[in-house]
């Protein structure tokens, strides 16, 4: 959480693997990759950019990350004053790194998970 959420490139690095993929949904209402972003540098370098950027009109200080349960597994909520902006979920390989992370801010398909559970991460 702190890795993908601090911009804290080295630690991202140790989580994920080389061939990690970054699938990306805005559902072509928000900016979003077009394709996916390859590569465990590449990767690692979205995250931590996208943590120091205006996302969607929401300033990197007024926007809320927490850890919720997402389809079963764990994953994060990213939401602003007034709204959900986007959720991350992860795959994992045999080795127990991060293979593939899947980031939906599509805002139809975030509905669903707007009135979710959430728990305070110092607490998981």
């Amino acid at each position: 959480m702190a890795a993908a959420t601090g911009g804290d490139v080295n630690a991202l690095m140790e989580l994920i693997s080389p061939e990690v993929t970054l699938w990306t949904d805005g559902g072509g209402k928000v900016r979003q990759a077009l394709r996916p972003v390859v590569g465990a540098e590449t990767v690692a370098g979205w995250f931590a950019v996208i943590g120091t950027v205006t996302y969607q009109g929401v300033e990197p200080a007024d926007m809320k990350a927490e850890l919720v349960e997402i389809n079963g597994a764990s994953g994060i909520l990213f939401s602003g004053p007034d709204r959900v902006i986007a959720t991350v979920t992860f795959d994992f390989g045999a080795d127990g790194r991060i293979a593939a992370i899947h980031n939906v801010a599509n805002p139809d398909k975030l509905q669903a998970i707007a009135g979710g559970t959430s728990y305070d991460i110092g607490t998981q």
